[in-house]
C-alpha cells in the first residue's frame, strides 16, 4: 500500500469531531466468499441506534487484495464517517457480521467484533480506524515497516486462526446449532488527525468518496 497526501490548505479538517469507522472482514483464499454472502450491522456504546449509512451497509472489496471485505455506503466504499460527541474520550464499537457460505463448514457464521476505542487529544478533529492514515504514529512504523500495510488493521475473521497475537485480542469460538460463533474483543487508541490525513479514503473509497469528505469540512 503506497501512501499519498491530499492537501486542502483552506479547510484541512472536519468542522466537528469525526470518526472514520472501518469494518473489515478478512477471508482466506479457500473460503470462497462473495460480498453477497455477508451482512453487517454496527453499534456503538454512545449511540442509541445502530450506525447505518443511507441505504444501509454495502459490502465491497475495494483493496487490490480481494480477501478483504469492507463495509461502506453507497457513496464511500471504505467505511463510514460519523460525528463524535465533543467530550467523548473512549467508547466501544461493535461490528456484527453474518456470513452464509455453503462450501465452508458449518455453513453459517456469526462474528461479534468489539473494539474499545480511546480518542487521544490533539489539534486534529478526525479519528480513523484505518491505521494506514496515521502509520507514522503507530507502533508498526518503529518496527521496520515504513510502508502502511492493510493487514495491520483490526479486521474481523471467520475463525480464530489468522488473528495475530500482537493484537492481544480476546477471542472465544464455539459451534452451536450448525453455526460458528466468534467473539473478538480488543482495543485501539486513535490519535487526533485531520481529514487531509485520511488518504486511504481518497485512494480506495471510490469516485464519490471525495465528496463525502468535502461535506464534512
Amino acid at each position: 500500500m503506497s501512501e499519498i497526501q491530499v492537501f486542502d490548505t483552506v479547510n484541512a479538517d472536519a468542522r466537528e469531531r469525526t470518526l472514520h469507522l472501518l469494518p473489515v472482514l478478512q477471508a482466506d483464499p479457500f473460503d470462497k466468499l462473495t460480498a453477497e454472502d455477508i451482512t453487517l450491522s454496527v453499534t456503538t456504546s454512545w449511540m442509541k441506534e445502530p450506525v447505518s449509512p443511507d441505504g444501509g451497509w454495502v459490502i465491497r472489496q475495494p483493496y487490490p487484495n480481494g480477501l478483504y471485505y469492507v463495509g461502506g455506503s453507497s457513496e464511500c466504499q471504505l467505511g463510514e464517517l460519523i460525528t463524535l460527541p465533543p467530550d467523548l474520550t473512549a467508547g466501544e464499537v461493535v461490528f456484527h457480521w453474518s456470513v452464509a457460505v455453503e462450501n465452508l463448514p458449518p455453513g453459517r457464521f456469526q462474528i461479534e467484533h468489539r473494539i474499545e476505542l480511546t480518542f487521544e487529544e490533539g489539534e486534529g478533529r478526525t479519528y480513523s480506524m484505518d491505521v494506514a492514515n496515521w502509520w507514522a504514529q503507530s507502533e508498526f512504523a518503529g518496527e521496520g515497516h515504513p510502508t502502511p500495510e492493510i493487514g495491520r488493521n483490526r479486521f474481523s475473521r471467520l475463525k480464530h486462526q489468522g488473528i495475530s497475537p500482537t493484537r492481544r485480542a480476546h477471542v472465544h469460538e464455539s459451534i452451536r446449532e450448525g453455526c460458528r460463533f466468534l467473539d473478538i474483543q480488543e482495543s485501539l487508541t486513535l490519535p487526533a488527525i485531520t481529514l487531509n490525513d485520511c488518504w486511504t479514503i481518497h485512494t480506495y473509497g471510490g469516485e464519490s468518496a471525495h465528496s463525502c469528505l468535502e461535506a464534512l469540512r
